[in-house]
Protein backbone atom coordinates (compact mmCIF):
# COMPACT_ATOMS: atom_id res chain seq x y z
CA UNK A 1 0.00 0.00 0.00
CA UNK A 2 2.91 2.09 0.90
CA UNK A 3 4.40 1.13 -2.47
CA UNK A 4 1.26 2.44 -4.55
CA UNK A 5 1.12 5.49 -2.32
CA UNK A 6 4.32 6.61 -3.22
CA UNK A 7 3.75 5.69 -7.05
CA UNK A 8 3.35 8.57 -9.52
CA UNK A 9 -0.63 8.39 -9.63
CA UNK A 10 -1.01 8.88 -5.98
CA UNK A 11 2.20 11.61 -5.33
CA UNK A 12 1.44 14.98 -3.93
CA UNK A 13 3.90 16.51 -5.36
CA UNK A 14 2.81 14.56 -8.46
CA UNK A 15 -0.90 16.61 -8.30
CA UNK A 16 0.86 19.52 -6.64
CA UNK A 17 2.71 20.21 -9.98
CA UNK A 18 -0.65 19.25 -12.20
CA UNK A 19 -2.16 22.09 -9.99
CA UNK A 20 0.48 24.63 -10.77
CA UNK A 21 0.65 23.66 -14.65
CA UNK A 22 -0.57 27.03 -16.89
CA UNK A 23 -2.27 24.46 -19.15
CA UNK A 24 -4.56 23.45 -16.59
CA UNK A 25 -5.24 27.10 -15.66
CA UNK A 26 -5.70 28.25 -19.27
CA UNK A 27 -7.90 25.27 -19.72
CA UNK A 28 -10.16 26.78 -17.22
CA UNK A 29 -9.69 29.85 -18.59
CA UNK A 30 -11.41 29.10 -21.56
CA UNK A 31 -14.32 27.52 -20.04
CA UNK A 32 -15.24 30.43 -17.81
CA UNK A 33 -15.38 32.29 -20.59
CA UNK A 34 -17.54 30.09 -23.16
CA UNK A 35 -20.15 30.32 -20.16
CA UNK A 36 -19.29 33.95 -19.63
CA UNK A 37 -19.73 35.12 -23.11
CA UNK A 38 -22.89 32.38 -23.23
CA UNK A 39 -24.32 34.66 -20.32
CA UNK A 40 -23.82 37.64 -21.47
CA UNK A 41 -25.51 36.69 -25.11
CA UNK A 42 -28.05 35.07 -23.19
CA UNK A 43 -28.58 38.72 -21.41
CA UNK A 44 -28.78 40.65 -24.58
CA UNK A 45 -31.66 38.20 -25.68
CA UNK A 46 -29.08 36.45 -28.38
CA UNK A 47 -30.05 32.94 -27.71
CA UNK A 48 -33.72 33.57 -26.21
CA UNK A 49 -34.44 29.89 -27.04
CA UNK A 50 -31.39 27.83 -25.33
CA UNK A 51 -30.96 28.49 -21.16
CA UNK A 52 -28.86 30.23 -20.10
CA UNK A 53 -26.24 28.66 -17.43
CA UNK A 54 -27.09 30.01 -14.40
CA UNK A 55 -30.66 28.81 -15.79
CA UNK A 56 -29.06 25.49 -16.05
CA UNK A 57 -27.17 25.20 -12.57
CA UNK A 58 -30.95 25.80 -11.33
CA UNK A 59 -32.51 23.22 -13.57
CA UNK A 60 -29.74 20.55 -13.92
CA UNK A 61 -30.16 19.16 -10.60
CA UNK A 62 -33.53 18.71 -10.77
CA UNK A 63 -32.83 16.69 -14.11
CA UNK A 64 -30.31 14.10 -12.12
CA UNK A 65 -32.39 13.46 -9.37
CA UNK A 66 -34.57 11.87 -11.87
CA UNK A 67 -34.85 8.09 -11.97
CA UNK A 68 -32.88 6.89 -14.75
CA UNK A 69 -30.12 9.75 -15.72
CA UNK A 70 -26.86 7.88 -13.81
CA UNK A 71 -28.32 4.39 -15.52
CA UNK A 72 -28.54 6.18 -18.86
CA UNK A 73 -24.89 7.05 -18.29
CA UNK A 74 -24.24 3.16 -17.33
CA UNK A 75 -26.20 1.41 -20.60
CA UNK A 76 -24.38 4.23 -22.97
CA UNK A 77 -20.88 3.45 -21.31
CA UNK A 78 -21.69 -0.58 -21.69
CA UNK A 79 -22.18 -0.19 -24.92
CA UNK A 80 -19.07 2.13 -25.90
CA UNK A 81 -16.72 -0.20 -23.98
CA UNK A 82 -18.13 -4.14 -25.76
CA UNK A 83 -18.09 -2.36 -29.22
CA UNK A 84 -14.68 -0.61 -28.95
CA UNK A 85 -13.42 -3.70 -26.74
CA UNK A 86 -14.11 -6.13 -29.26
CA UNK A 87 -13.17 -3.50 -31.97
CA UNK A 88 -9.76 -3.02 -29.92
CA UNK A 89 -8.94 -7.11 -30.05
CA UNK A 90 -10.16 -7.08 -33.30
CA UNK A 91 -8.15 -4.61 -34.77
CA UNK A 92 -4.57 -5.35 -32.92
CA UNK A 93 -4.84 -8.49 -33.93
CA UNK A 94 -5.49 -8.48 -37.40
CA UNK A 95 -3.13 -5.57 -38.07
CA UNK A 96 -0.12 -7.16 -36.22
CA UNK A 97 -0.86 -10.27 -38.83
CA UNK A 98 -1.07 -7.60 -41.80
CA UNK A 99 1.86 -5.67 -40.47
CA UNK A 100 4.48 -8.95 -40.24
CA UNK A 101 2.65 -10.18 -43.52
CA UNK A 102 3.01 -8.38 -46.83
CA UNK A 103 1.04 -11.18 -48.75
CA UNK A 104 -1.86 -10.78 -46.25
CA UNK A 105 -1.99 -7.35 -46.11
CA UNK A 106 -1.85 -7.04 -49.86
CA UNK A 107 -4.67 -9.70 -49.43
CA UNK A 108 -6.85 -7.68 -47.37
CA UNK A 109 -6.14 -3.98 -47.08
CA UNK A 110 -7.97 -3.39 -50.45
CA UNK A 111 -11.58 -4.70 -48.95
CA UNK A 112 -10.60 -2.65 -45.70
CA UNK A 113 -10.13 0.45 -47.50
CA UNK A 114 -13.37 0.28 -49.32
CA UNK A 115 -15.16 -0.40 -46.24
CA UNK A 116 -13.44 2.16 -44.03
CA UNK A 117 -15.15 5.39 -45.80
CA UNK A 118 -18.99 4.15 -45.34
CA UNK A 119 -19.96 6.38 -41.96
CA UNK A 120 -21.18 3.70 -38.89
CA UNK A 121 -24.74 4.69 -39.25
CA UNK A 122 -24.94 3.65 -42.72
CA UNK A 123 -24.33 0.19 -42.00
CA UNK A 124 -27.73 0.94 -39.31
CA UNK A 125 -30.23 -0.61 -41.98
CA UNK A 126 -28.35 -3.55 -42.36
CA UNK A 127 -27.75 -4.12 -38.60
CA UNK A 128 -31.59 -4.01 -37.25
CA UNK A 129 -31.97 -6.78 -40.23
CA UNK A 130 -29.22 -8.80 -39.29
CA UNK A 131 -28.92 -8.00 -35.53
CA UNK A 132 -32.05 -9.72 -33.23
CA UNK A 133 -32.04 -6.92 -30.58
CA UNK A 134 -31.20 -3.61 -30.57
CA UNK A 135 -28.57 -4.32 -27.82
CA UNK A 136 -26.37 -6.01 -30.45
CA UNK A 137 -27.36 -3.64 -33.42
CA UNK A 138 -25.70 -0.58 -31.30
CA UNK A 139 -22.73 -2.90 -30.02
CA UNK A 140 -22.20 -3.75 -33.55
CA UNK A 141 -21.83 -0.63 -35.22
CA UNK A 142 -19.72 0.87 -32.17
CA UNK A 143 -17.63 -1.58 -32.89
CA UNK A 144 -17.72 -0.72 -36.67
CA UNK A 145 -16.86 3.35 -35.64
CA UNK A 146 -14.07 2.32 -33.61
CA UNK A 147 -12.07 -0.77 -35.94
CA UNK A 148 -10.59 1.22 -38.94
CA UNK A 149 -9.13 3.93 -37.02
CA UNK A 150 -7.14 1.71 -34.63
CA UNK A 151 -6.55 -0.98 -37.36
CA UNK A 152 -4.84 2.06 -39.48
CA UNK A 153 -2.81 3.24 -36.20
CA UNK A 154 -1.61 -0.01 -35.50
CA UNK A 155 -0.53 -0.68 -39.44
CA UNK A 156 1.21 2.90 -38.84
CA UNK A 157 3.26 2.29 -35.89
CA UNK A 158 3.87 -0.81 -37.68
CA UNK A 159 5.70 1.06 -40.17
CA UNK A 160 6.95 3.83 -38.33
CA UNK A 161 9.38 0.77 -36.86
CA UNK A 162 13.20 1.18 -38.59
CA UNK A 163 13.76 -1.91 -40.70
CA UNK A 164 17.13 -1.99 -39.66
CA UNK A 165 16.26 -3.28 -35.81
CA UNK A 166 14.01 -6.13 -37.75
CA UNK A 167 16.78 -6.74 -40.09
CA UNK A 168 19.48 -6.88 -37.06
CA UNK A 169 17.28 -9.46 -34.67
CA UNK A 170 16.45 -11.51 -37.33
CA UNK A 171 20.33 -11.80 -38.14
CA UNK A 172 21.04 -12.48 -34.62
CA UNK A 173 18.45 -15.53 -34.74
CA UNK A 174 15.43 -13.81 -32.90
CA UNK A 175 12.32 -15.97 -33.46
CA UNK A 176 8.84 -14.01 -34.91
CA UNK A 177 7.31 -14.33 -31.43
CA UNK A 178 10.57 -12.18 -29.73
CA UNK A 179 10.58 -9.94 -32.75
CA UNK A 180 6.91 -9.42 -31.94
CA UNK A 181 7.37 -8.58 -28.20
CA UNK A 182 10.86 -6.49 -28.26
CA UNK A 183 10.53 -4.66 -31.38
CA UNK A 184 6.83 -4.39 -32.94
CA UNK A 185 4.98 -4.22 -29.56
CA UNK A 186 6.80 -1.13 -28.78
CA UNK A 187 7.38 0.61 -32.21
CA UNK A 188 3.46 0.34 -32.71
CA UNK A 189 2.42 1.41 -29.21
CA UNK A 190 2.37 5.34 -29.42
CA UNK A 191 0.28 5.06 -32.63
CA UNK A 192 -1.95 2.20 -31.19
CA UNK A 193 -2.75 4.86 -28.10
CA UNK A 194 -3.38 7.95 -30.69
CA UNK A 195 -5.85 5.54 -32.58
CA UNK A 196 -7.80 3.81 -29.24
CA UNK A 197 -8.06 7.75 -28.05
CA UNK A 198 -9.71 8.16 -31.47
CA UNK A 199 -11.68 5.21 -31.72
CA UNK A 200 -13.62 5.93 -28.28
CA UNK A 201 -14.22 9.51 -28.86
CA UNK A 202 -16.21 8.17 -32.29
CA UNK A 203 -17.67 5.13 -30.66
CA UNK A 204 -19.49 7.74 -28.34
CA UNK A 205 -20.72 10.04 -31.32
CA UNK A 206 -21.62 6.96 -32.97
CA UNK A 207 -23.46 5.26 -29.91
CA UNK A 208 -25.32 8.65 -29.36
CA UNK A 209 -26.86 8.35 -32.47
CA UNK A 210 -27.75 4.70 -32.53
CA UNK A 211 -29.57 5.50 -29.49
CA UNK A 212 -31.55 8.28 -30.91
CA UNK A 213 -32.19 6.16 -33.67
CA UNK A 214 -33.19 2.97 -31.95
CA UNK A 215 -32.45 3.13 -28.26
CA UNK A 216 -34.66 2.80 -25.54
CA UNK A 217 -32.64 4.00 -23.01
CA UNK A 218 -29.02 5.92 -22.80
CA UNK A 219 -27.72 9.05 -23.21
CA UNK A 220 -28.67 9.60 -26.85
CA UNK A 221 -32.06 8.68 -26.35
CA UNK A 222 -32.11 10.50 -22.84
CA UNK A 223 -31.48 13.61 -25.32
CA UNK A 224 -34.04 13.42 -28.09
CA UNK A 225 -36.43 11.94 -25.37
CA UNK A 226 -36.26 15.90 -24.25
CA UNK A 227 -36.13 16.85 -27.37
CA UNK A 228 -39.81 15.19 -28.03
CA UNK A 229 -40.82 16.56 -24.72
CA UNK A 230 -39.30 20.30 -25.53
CA UNK A 231 -37.04 20.04 -22.29
CA UNK A 232 -34.24 22.62 -23.27
CA UNK A 233 -32.22 21.55 -20.08
CA UNK A 234 -32.76 18.12 -20.63
CA UNK A 235 -31.11 18.48 -24.04
CA UNK A 236 -28.53 20.75 -22.86
CA UNK A 237 -28.15 18.25 -19.67
CA UNK A 238 -27.59 15.36 -22.59
CA UNK A 239 -25.28 17.41 -24.58
CA UNK A 240 -23.07 18.11 -21.75
CA UNK A 241 -23.25 14.31 -20.15
CA UNK A 242 -22.26 12.99 -23.89
CA UNK A 243 -19.39 15.87 -24.06
CA UNK A 244 -17.96 14.80 -20.46
CA UNK A 245 -18.06 11.01 -21.25
CA UNK A 246 -16.35 10.94 -24.26
CA UNK A 247 -13.65 13.64 -22.53
CA UNK A 248 -12.82 10.93 -19.91
CA UNK A 249 -12.62 8.22 -21.96
CA UNK A 250 -10.37 9.94 -24.56
CA UNK A 251 -7.99 11.36 -21.32
CA UNK A 252 -8.13 8.19 -19.70
CA UNK A 253 -6.92 5.84 -23.12
CA UNK A 254 -4.09 8.55 -23.20
CA UNK A 255 -3.22 8.48 -19.49
CA UNK A 256 -3.00 4.86 -20.48
CA UNK A 257 -0.48 5.34 -23.48
CA UNK A 258 1.59 7.72 -20.98
CA UNK A 259 2.06 4.86 -18.75
CA UNK A 260 2.58 2.28 -21.25
CA UNK A 261 4.91 4.22 -23.12
CA UNK A 262 7.41 6.19 -20.90
CA UNK A 263 10.05 6.94 -23.33
CA UNK A 264 7.47 9.06 -25.08
CA UNK A 265 8.22 12.03 -22.55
Amino acid sequence: MTRLWDSKLFSLAHWSRRLRSPVLWQGLAGIVTFFAVWQIARWLGWMAIIPSPIELAEGIPEEIAQTGYWQNWIDSSRRVFVGFGIAAISAIVIGVLMGMSTRLRAAIFPLFEVMRPVPPLAWLPLAILFWPSSEMTMAFLTFIGAFFPILLNVLAGIDKVDRRYVQAALSLGSSRGALFRRILVPGALPSLFTGLAIAIGITWEVVIAAEMASGTNGLGYMTWDSYMTHSMIGIVLGMLSIGLAGMACSWMMRWVGQIATPWQK
